[in-house]
């Protein structure tokens, strides 16, 4: 990201209810899974400590990123938490094979800082123990690629098969995985479609997505993102502008 993103993000991703109810999403995942107590986790690309913080409820964690920036806010964030800068494209060799029982990724293997996605997640399936998990969201369809994608640095959007492929071709099993947050993919459609259209021009420093809204529309937002999720336990929705995948090392 850029570096007046990492300061947006830092001041709005306890608030914003996206960040939140990915985070509640994720939640309701890792507390059905009965990781192994105490977990070592390690949060790839943990960027301003939203993640990592979070994941302090489940272990102790490692929060990994290459950006000065944002670890110096998530050390603020998440004084717990031990904080590493590193490149994620040289993960095998920054950690011993089966350290960890946890893995996470929160909308990082899509940066253009990402060399390959396939070398990272099969270093990822090294690093986990027999056992292990590894948990990603990542943004869906490359249709929906806009504006909001380049102010954030994104190379591609993807599709639930490919992640399939990538654990399969590195020897980790699929285990769950779900679109979600279908309501916005009209809007995020309509966008990417007049950002087509539309002259070249400079883009804004900050994102207008990455702005928490008014607090009658972010709340209302949250709601509908909280009852998104509950019918989701029961129906799975082939749509949505972000994706959630699973994966264990048998």
């Amino acid at each position: 990201m850029k570096s007046q993103q990492y300061q947006q993000l830092a001041e709005t991703e306890a608030r914003h209810w996206w960040h939140r109810s990915r985070q509640a999403l994720a939640a309701g995942y890792l507390d059905r899974m009965s990781l192994k107590q105490p977990a070592r986790i390690l949060d790839v690309g943990c960027g301003t400590g939203g993640t990592t913080r979070f994941l302090l409820r489940y272990g102790s964690v490692i929060g990994l990123d290459r950006s000065q920036q944002g670890l110096a806010h998530a050390r603020r964030k998440a004084p717990a938490a031990t904080l590493v800068q590193g490149d994620a494209n040289r993960l095998a060799e920054l950690f011993a094979p089966m350290s960890f029982d946890l893995i996470t990724f929160f909308n990082v293997l899509y940066h253009q800082w990402i060399t390959d996605d396939q070398a990272i997640i099969s270093g990822t399936a090294r690093l986990l123990r027999p056992g292990g998990r590894l948990l990603l969201t990542e943004p869906a369809f490359d249709v929906l690629m806009r504006r909001h994608d380049r102010l954030d640095m994104g190379k591609q959007r993807y599709r639930m098969q490919d992640f399939k492929r990538f654990f399969e071709n590195a020897g980790l099993r699929f285990e769950a995985g779900q679109y979600f947050n279908a309501l916005a993919v009209p809007v995020c459609l309509a966008l990417a479609l007049t950002d087509r259209w539309r002259a070249d021009g400079d883009d804004d420093d900050q994102a207008s997505e990455m702005a928490v809204p008014a607090e009658p529309i972010n709340s209302l937002l949250w709601r509908y993102m909280a009852l998104e999720s509950s019918v989701l336990r029961t129906l799975q929705i082939p749509l949505g502008v972000t994706l959630l995948a699973i994966a264990r090392k048998s």
